[in-house]
């Protein structure tokens, strides 16, 4: 097919030819590091005509990012390790372990948290839109100006949570959990648990 062809397609609708795609390696991206937390943009809303974005990020035992809430979607897909989801309701509160290969989606407004609770790094990569971007993209502006990490702990988080509500996210009190709560293999055990579950509910059904 010529490019002529492409251009004015089958039907004759003119089709604007872009610069065609763009691969990005395992280590390309643009690096967010701020007051701890660390990530790389492997999409941005530039990238996708603002529709979406990507990043990836890489936790260590213990780290997470604390209870909280937007007025837009987010799907996390678990690249390696495990890590736990908290999920707040009218019902309570559940953690809700992914491993390496699965997929969380988060609802629009859903409280939400997610931590490495095990003895290993773990890894995963979150969809969301422009709009998440554009909080973390106003974040490292704030921190240009002045450094967080310069600030006590709750003075920094203050800020940023001030500033997370001009994007329709709001941060609530929270207590991270234990470090290192659980091993990896057990991680493990619950997940083997939770599949058989689901198997065995959709075996029962007619």
């Amino acid at each position: 097919m010529t490019n002529e062809e492409v251009k004015f397609g089958i039907d004759g609708y003119q089709i604007p030819l872009g610069s065609g795609l763009r691969k990005v390696e395992r280590n390309e991206g643009e690096k967010f590091d701020v007051v701890g937390a660390r990530f790389t943009w492997k999409v941005k809303g530039a990238d996708t005509g603002y529709a979406f974005s990507i990043y990836e990020q890489e936790l260590e035992p213990g780290e997470g990012v604390p209870l909280h809430c937007h007025a837009y979607g987010e799907v996390f897909y678990v690249l390696s390790g495990y890590i736990d989801f908290l999920q707040v309701t009218g019902a309570g509160e559940e953690w809700i372990t992914c491993a390496g290969g699965e997929t969380i989606i988060i609802p629009t407004n859903a409280l939400h948290a997610f931590y490495n609770r095990t003895d290993r790094p773990a890894r995963l990569l979150s969809i969301s839109t422009q709009l998440h971007q554009a909080f973390f993209d106003a974040v490292e502006q704030m921190d240009r100006v002045d450094r967080l990490a310069s600030m006590p702990g709750k003075q920094a988080m203050a800020r940023i949570g001030a500033l997370a509500r001009r994007f329709d996210m709001h941060f609530f009190p929270f207590s991270p959990p234990t470090l290192a709560d659980r091993s990896s293999a057990e991680s493990a055990s619950i997940c083997r648990s939770r599949r058989q579950e689901v198997r065995s509910k959709s075996s029962s059904q007619p």
